[in-house]
Parts: C-alpha cells; sequence; structure tokens
C-alpha cells in the first residue's frame, strides 16, 4: 500500500523547509505573519506568542521594527523554523495597520496563511487569510496575488472541496496560458496544477501539466525544479499501476536532486516501494538505503518510520519474520504517539500480511479490523477497500463464512462506488483534455484572425500618415537629412566603439585562455595523469562551446553568464592544483525573473583576481567569492579574493613581465560604464582589503549593472 500523499513531494518540501529553494525561491519575503487577527478564530493558540528577537526591542521607530521583523520571519521561514511566525506576524500586523501600510497587511496576511497552512494545518483559516491578501495585492499578475490564488486552490485541494479548488484553478490557467514555457511561473503553477489535478484522480491531465512544468524546466536548466516534477510525474504513474514508468521518472528524478536533502530522501524511498511491489528486492534494498542514509543526516522520523515498513515489507516477501515483526513492532509504537493514521493503517496492513503468512489470523483479524476503524474514521477508501478484503479472505480461511460473506459484499459495495468514482474522474480528465485542444485551437486561430486585423490596420494607417506627412516632409527634407546624417552618425560612431571594445576583450581574453588550457592538459598528459587531463578536456570544450554560443548574442540570461564562469572557475581550480576554493552565488530573483546580461562581461575581474591575486599567494585556504545579488534597479555583482593584493600583485609584475601592460579590465569597465550610460567611477569599484596589521589580503570589485 501506497504511502498518503507522496506525490505531493513538492508540497511536503515546502511544509518542511518553508518554500525551499522552487524554488523556491522568491517567495521567502512573502513569509510576515498576522497573529493577531489568527488568534481571534484560534483562541487556542492565544497563550503560545513566542518572544520577539532583542534587537528588536531597541528599535526606535516603527517602520525599522517592521523592516526588522520581515528579514526576521523571512530567516526563520528559510531556516524552517515556523513556530514564531504567527506570533511574530501578530505584532507586524498591529504595525502594518497602526500606520496603515496597506503592502505589508497584505503581506502579513499572506503569512498569516502560510502560518495555518503549515504549522496548524488548518487549511480553512488558512483560505480566509489568503482571501484577505487579494485585497491588497488586486493586480493578476502579481506575485502575492498569483502565490495567494495558488494557496487558496491547494487548500481546497487538501479539504477535498474540488469545485472550489477549479475556480481558483481555471484563475491560474487563464494566466499561463499566456506565459512563455521558460516562465519560472508557468513552470511553477504548473505543476501545482498538476498536483491538484492528481489530487482528483485526473491523472491524464496531470501528467500534460507535469510536462510543462519538466520541459520548462529542462530548458532554463533548474536541475532541482526538473528533479521534483520529475519525482511527482513517478509517483503519479505509481497510483496508476505502471511502475516501470514510476521507476524510469523516479531515477532520473533522483540524478536531480542530489545536492537537496529531502526530496532525495523521499525519492530514493519511493524507488524502493516500486520495486518491493515489483518485487525486485535486491534494487529495493539498495535504494532504501541511499534513503536511509540521508536520513541519518537530516533526522527525518517519518520518512524514517516509512522506510521501516518498506523493509517490514521485504523481510515478509523474504520469510524473514522474526526481524518484520520487530521493525512493525517498532514503527506502530511510534505510530500510535503521532497523528499519522495514514502511515498506521500502513503498518498495521502491513502486520496483517505478517500474521497471515505464519498463520495467526486472529491477530491478523484484530488487525484489520484496527485498519477498517481508522480508515473509515478518516475516510481512507483504498485502505477500507483492502481491509475489507483481507477480512474477508482470513474468515473464509478460519471457517467464519458468514463474516467473510458480509465483508466481501462490503468490499464489492465500495469497490463498486470508486469505480463509479473513477469513472467520473476519468471522463472529467476527457473533457478537459477535449476542452484544452479546443481552447489552443480557437486560440491559434484568434491569433491568425489578429494578425491579418493588425497588418490591415497598419497598412491603412501607413497610407494615411504618408498622405498627411508628404507636404511636410518635402518642405522639411534640407533640414531633416542634415540632422538625421548627424545622428546617425554619432549612434553608428557609438556602436562601432562599443563593438570593437567588445571584440578586443573577446579577442584578448580567448586566445590567453585557450593557451593557458591546453599547457594545463598537456602538462596533466605528461604527468600521465589522464582522469584529471581527461576531466580538464571536458569542462574545457563545454567552456569553449558555451563562450561561442553566447558570443553571437549581445545579451545573455543571468543564469547562463554564471554557468560559463562556473566552468572557467572549475577549470582554473584544476589548472592551479585546487590551491582555492570558488564560492559562486546567483540571487534566485534573478534567475527566476528572466534577467539578461552582456555575455562575459566579468569575467575578466575573476581571471584578474585567479591570476594575479590567487596565484602568487602562499597562504592556505585561499579562497574566491563571486555574488550576483538584484539590489533595487541594479545587479551587483561583487567579486572578493584573499590573495596578496594589488600593490603586491602590481610589484611582481614590475620585477617579472616590466613589458606586459594589461588592458583588459580597463576595457570591460569602459563597456559597463558605456552599458550603463554611466561614468566607470559608478559602474565599477575596486576595494584594497586590509587585515588587523593594515597588510594587504585581498581585492573586492563591486560591479553595479543597470537591469534588462
Amino acid at each position: 500500500m501506497k504511502k498518503r500523499g507522496l506525490h505531493r513531494i513538492y508540497t511536503r518540501v515546502l511544509r518542511k523547509l518553508i518554500f525551499f529553494s522552487k524554488s523556491i525561491f522568491a517567495g521567502l519575503v512573502f513569509y510576515l505573519a498576522l497573529f493577531f487577527a489568527a488568534s481571534a478564530q484560534v483562541p487556542s493558540l492565544k497563550n503560545k506568542e513566542v518572544a520577539v528577537p532583542a534587537d528588536y526591542l531597541n528599535l526606535k521607530t516603527d517602520t525599522a521594527r517592521m523592516q526588522f521583523l520581515v528579514k526576521a520571519i523571512a530567516d526563520s521561514l528559510n531556516e524552517g523554523q515556523i513556530t514564531a511566525v504567527l506570533s511574530w506576524s501578530k505584532i507586524g500586523l498591529q504595525l502594518a495597520q497602526k500606520n496603515n501600510v496597506d503592502t505589508l497587511k497584505g503581506i502579513f496576511l499572506y503569512d498569516i496563511g502560510k502560518a495555518f497552512t503549515y504549522r496548524y494545518n488548518k487549511y480553512d483559516s488558512a483560505i480566509y487569510y489568503y482571501k484577505q491578501v487579494l485585497l491588497y495585492f488586486p493586480n493578476k499578475l502579481g506575485k502575492y496575488n498569483i502565490f495567494s490564488v495558488r494557496e487558496i486552490m491547494d487548500r481546497y485541494s487538501d479539504l477535498g472541496n474540488k469545485d472550489s479548488s477549479f475556480v481558483y484553478m481555471d484563475m491560474l490557467k487563464a494566466l499561463i496560458d499566456t506565459m512563455p514555457d521558460s516562465s519560472p511561473k508557468k513552470i511553477s503553477l504548473s505543476q501545482n496544477i498538476a498536483v491538484v489535478y492528481q489530487g482528483f484522480g485526473m491523472y491524464r491531465t496531470a501528467i500534460r501539466y507535469y510536462q510543462v512544468s519538466i520541459n520548462g524546466n529542462r530548458l532554463n536548466k533548474n536541475f532541482k525544479g526538473l528533479g521534483l516534477a520529475l519525482a511527482n510525474l513517478g509517483e503519479l504513474y505509481s497510483q496508476m499501476g505502471d511502475y516501470e514508468k514510476a521507476i524510469k521518472n523516479s531515477k532520473e528524478a533522483l540524478q536531480n536532486l542530489a545536492d537537496v536533502n529531502m526530496p532525495y530522501m523521499q525519492t530514493a524511498a519511493n524507488i524502493a516501494d516500486y520495486y518491493v511491489t515489483q518485487r525486485q528486492f535486491d534494487s529495493a534494498m539498495h535504494y532504501l538505503k541511499i534513503s536511509n542514509d540521508i536520513i541519518e543526516k537530516v533526522n527525518d522520523n517519518e520518512t524514517r518510520v516509512s522506510n521501516q515498513l518498506i523493509l517490514a515489507r521485504i523481510n515478509i516477501a523474504n520469510k524473514q519474520f522474526d526481524k518484520a515483526k520487530n521493525v512493525l513492532d517498532e514503527a506502530i509504537a511510534e505510530l500510535i504517539t503521532t497523528d499519522n493514521s495514514w502511515a498506521l493503517c500502513s503498518a498495521l496492513l502491513t502486520y496483517s500480511d505478517l500474521d497471515t503468512s505464519i498463520r495467526q489470523y486472529e491477530k491478523a483479524k484484530v488487525h484489520l479490523d484496527k485498519v477498517l476503524a481508522i480508515s473509515k474514521k478518516n475516510q481512507f477508501l483504498p485502505f477500507t477497500a483492502s481491509a475489507l478484503l483481507k477480512l474477508a479472505i482470513v474468515n473464509s480461511w478460519t471457517g467464519d463464512y458468514k463474516s467473510a460473506l458480509e465483508y466481501q459484499e462490503q468490499y464489492m459495495n465500495l469497490k463498486d462506488s470508486m469505480a463509479s468514482n473513477r469513472s467520473k474522474a476519468d471522463l472529467n480528465d476527457l473533457e478537459i483534455s477535449y476542452q484544452t485542444l479546443k481552447n489552443e485551437q480557437e486560440i491559434a486561430l484568434l491569433r491568425k484572425d489578429n494578425d491579418i486585423k493588425n497588418l490591415q490596420i497598419k497598412n491603412s494607417t501607413r497610407i494615411k500618415i504618408f498622405y498627411l506627412s508628404l507636404l511636410g516632409f518635402l518642405l522639411l527634407l534640407f533640414l531633416i537629412i542634415y540632422y538625421q546624417r548627424g545622428r546617425r552618425t554619432r549612434i553608428q560612431a557609438q556602436k562601432i566603439r562599443a563593438e570593437l571594445k567588445t571584440q578586443i576583450l573577446r579577442s584578448q581574453m580567448n586566445p590567453h585562455f585557450i593557451f593557458n588550457s591546453l599547457n594545463s592538459i598537456e602538462n596533466f598528459i605528461m604527468q600521465n595523469e589522464k582522469r584529471l587531463a581527461s576531466d580538464y578536456l571536458n569542462k574545457f570544450s563545454r567552456l569553449i562551446r558555451s563562450i561561442l554560443d553566447s558570443s553571437r548574442d549581445e545579451l545573455v540570461p543571468v543564469i547562463k553568464d554564471m554557468e560559463i564562469l562556473r566552468l572557467y572557475t572549475d577549470l582554473e581550480q584544476l589548472r592551479f592544483n585546487n590551491k582555492f576554493t570558488c564560492h559562486i552565488y546567483t540571487d534566485p530573483q534573478l534567475i527566476q525573473g528572466d534577467y539578461t546580461v552582456p555575455s562575459l562581461l566579468i569575467q575578466p575581474f575573476v581571471e584578474n583576481a585567479i591570476v594575479h591575486g590567487i596565484a602568487h599567494s602562499h597562504q592556505e585556504e585561499l579562497e574566491l567569492s563571486v555574488y550576483a545579488e538584484l539590489e533595487g534597479d541594479n545587479i551587483k555583482y561583487t567579486i572578493q579574493d584573499n590573495g596578496i593584493g594589488r600593490i603586491k600583485a602590481g610589484e611582481y609584475n614590475r620585477q617579472n613581465k616590466p613589458a606586459h601592460k594589461s588592458v583588459g579590465l580597463e576595457i570591460t569597465a569602459e563597456r559597463i560604464a558605456y552599458f550603463n550610460h554611466k561614468e566607470k567611477a559608478d559602474s565599477v569599484r575596486i576595494i584594497d582589503l586590509y587585515n588587523d596589521k593594515h597588510e594587504p589580503c585581498g581585492t573586492k570589485v563591486e560591479i553595479f549593472l543597470k537591469t534588462v
């Protein structure tokens, strides 16, 4: 029997890490809460307020206090610590109401919904607050509006309210239909919609939206998001009974989730579960071990208990009944102290299999009766059906044919009801698929009609403008030609100057870097370091291809430019025998916001830090860090090393390279200033770093680039 809700890995990760990474990502600023209003609806929470941090008490103004709470709550959510969210949000809301700051009111209301969702599992209350958020953020394309609608859809789905859930789903579908496939919002929302369809048994439509999310993540090279979508798709296929596809998608998901503990652990457990169902126990044990290794790191008790149930099933299949009994006794004893009724039903049902395997039929009846009672109370229909069927079988084995017949009749009635619900879901699935296809065809036709009409309007407008402007154009022809000629000359000169500078930079960087790289590969080969030579050559070829691809475009996505930079620093680390460590961080808002930058813009500064700052240093623990962050209307790059500093580097170059004069950084600085339409001093700042003894200890470069 499958664990409840495994297909909603993404939601589960959000509840444990509070909006992780997918994503993660930009939504943490929203988590400002509303305990004051919440306490009116939930009196039992009234005495559980958490004190604010001590630094809060030292602040003098309400504005500073609200800003502090925004950051404090965001930090707490980022670390998965949600205990204080509701209480701190109450304080934040009081301040926002006092100062009549509508934006913060909406944000705090949104966080109230988060607290009731992930801390208290009170979905009705969460929906109430999410709906209030919409009043403060009426723009349907705004992130607070979109996220609130999404949360309302998910919470109605959790409550089993299909009609209400689909109302808000339709709002989201209307939005994403207008978005490009690479839009992070479309990718994330498609996954949410797929999960809801899956929860209501509409698998065909769910697969369609999972594929939208998967294709978009592949396009954006968002490997974590890709892994989550594939894992969810694998769980969907397991619900459909197609375990080969479930295993295939889950294994691919695992490859993309290697650096994300919680989803990686859960996906490995899922694969083990699928293999047990296929009776491939060696493979099941392999993936169960992978999951358990992560459990030891993150101390996830819920998954540990679930994995115990998988192990018990393997032990029963291998006739290791004593081991199975010990595992089940331990799991049930722990589950009884929790509210995880689904897992408890699964454990008791597995225990009944153990009982029947060792012919202890009376004990099996006891365990099955417990499953029946719990599943009926919680409306766990799959467990109810399984318990009824097994009770019919066990009673027939013990000669109680009357009870067996009664349980069999109950099972058949329930099975017919479930089949009817399944048929309705399939019918709805087909209707939605048909309607979707019809809508897509209508949209395509409308677009063609609009294109034709736009062309007609443009042609008509052009003719009118031509005749109306002809007289004036002839009268002012001389002046216009004179003005345009001068203007075009200036623009062309500026364009040529910028292009020449870019070409100079690339022509200077590329041969220099290629020469060093080939030398490094040759050294590895001469030293018979075949693996390092192969690894270096592989990364070198990827970097060259990326450079050539990006050189075709004047602007490239931030994430692609940072990936090229990562390849470059990896090669430099190999070249210098891992003499230094490199940390590269990209603000999630830059990734999700579709920002673009001139290609290879900061590479010369990074190269300068490595070649002149770090390469000549003999100290240990050398580090290079590169940060790309969104700061207002600018993208701020920070490049910092703890090398020998500019003064010592200059002395070294004067002694060893007296004839060499580097112009790469100067050209790059001018290129940045030209792009920003600002002076170089406003675009690039170079800061010399000193230790306590006022000795040089590195260099810090700050680059400000206007957003595009």
